[in-house]
């Protein structure tokens, strides 16, 4: 978030392998460095584990170099260099998109062969200036990278994508060209006028969808869409455990009554406090729960109420293994998830009470006590999910 408390950058990334690969050919890094973001997508041309390799390397490359903030037409050449002599040894080929955002919404973007990205603004496509830069990579060989910098504004969205959404649908009598860029511009400014507020992950999930129902639900190469979106930062209040000492209680309780954006409570004592300090109702949800946690409840007010240190456990592993921002699964684990996931920021209030149950020898090693299970969760959140997450300890 800006310290001008403008805006929010959201940035989210979804891809589809080329069908019979395990692995795609592209590449998405994104890495928030206080108030800077950096995005790469890179597309290692062909598929599998190879192309997979090209483009991490190229990935990684130019978020190292864009970091420490090494000259747009440097940092291109060193990156083309590294798989130069294998393109025309072997004719693979390597392609990529580095986006560079400051605090101030200054955005920086370095494109080569990359279809050009797409900049959404005020209900139509902005197109700001680039310059073609020429830089040479060998004595007898110079490639030409594309430049470009602007302001974003509150609302905008950015959009990268792989040749494999734009190729879509390729030789079909109904889209015998591909999609084309003009075919995803339109299709991303239909999705954002049905819904203003459309999220950068949701948007990348209709890209892709689209681009594989193009291709009939055979991706006949591998399909990535990267979308960034400057907006309002969406904040959710996460209360787990009761506090140290039971005159804050009421403390905790008016946290949940004036905070502005959802609430999340995390534990059965926890939600009997606040529903005794705002005299609002707990009634539990009387359903079997598909990852064997205990029933959820709902209370006045409440997004969602749950049980605390087991579900928030099972959470943490399956943000842990999750492959990218995408929640699968069923059970309240996967719910609390993508209730997180759906927010910005995200607040713990953490009690500090020493639940007795919590030390009982029987119970799995797997199971932590809280502070810790927070502390990695928001961890988790911070650097893989890009998330601005404060803990406040009671």
């Amino acid at each position: 978030m800006s310290k001008s408390g403008r805006f929010f950058i959201e940035a989210d990334c979804l891809q589809r392998s080329e069908q019979g690969q395990k692995v795609s050919g592209d590449v998405c890094l994104q890495r928030r460095m206080g108030d800077r973001v950096l995005a790469v997508l890179s597309d290692g041309e062909g598929s599998g584990v190879r192309a997979n390799v090209t483009a991490g390397v190229i990935g990684s490359m130019a978020v190292n170099y864009t970091m420490n903030d090494v000259p747009a037409a440097h940092a291109a050449a060193a990156i083309i260099r590294t798989f130069i002599s294998e393109h025309n040894v072997q004719g693979g080929h390597a392609t990529f998109s580095i986006l560079d955002i400051r605090e101030n919404g200054a955005v920086r973007v370095v494109e080569f062969e990359n279809p050009r990205y797409i900049v959404l603004r005020g209900g139509d496509e902005y197109l700001p200036p680039r310059a073609a830069v020429e830089v040479e990579v060998t004595p007898s060989l110079s490639q030409t990278i594309y430049v470009s910098e602007f302001r974003a504004r509150p609302e905008d969205r950015i959009v990268l994508l792989s040749d494999g959404v734009t190729l879509s649908g390729r030789l079909t009598r109904r889209l015998p060209e591909g999609w084309r860029r003009g075919g995803v511009v339109d299709f991303c400014l239909t999705a954002t006028a049905c819904d203003p507020t459309l999220s950068a992950h949701e948007l990348c999930r209709r890209v892709i969808e689209r681009a594989e129902m193009n291709d009939l639900f055979a991706p006949k190469n591998d399909m990535s869409c990267m979308a960034v979106y400057f907006r309002q930062p969406r904040r959710i209040l996460v209360c787990t455990g009761p506090p140290f000492k039971a005159e804050n209680d009421a403390v905790l309780a008016d946290m949940v009554a004036r905070y502005e954006g959802s609430k999340l409570i995390c534990g059965g004592t926890t939600a009997q406090i606040i529903s005794r300090e705002l005299g609002r109702p707990v009634s539990v949800v009387l359903r079997r729960d598909p990852a064997a946690l205990p029933p959820t409840s709902t209370m006045e007010g409440v997004d969602l109420v749950t049980e605390g240190v087991l579900t928030l456990s099972k959470v943490k592993s399956l943000l842990a293994r999750a492959a990218a921002s995408e929640i699968a699964e069923r059970g309240t684990d996967g719910e609390v998830a993508r209730l997180l996931l759906a927010h910005d920021v995200i607040e713990f209030a953490v009690g500090t009470r020493i639940n007795p149950m919590h030390q009982d020898p029987s119970l799995p090693v797997e199971l932590e006590l809280r502070r810790n299970l927070v502390r990695d969760l928001a961890f988790l959140l911070e650097t893989k999910f890009m998330k601005h997450v404060t803990i406040r300890y009671i």
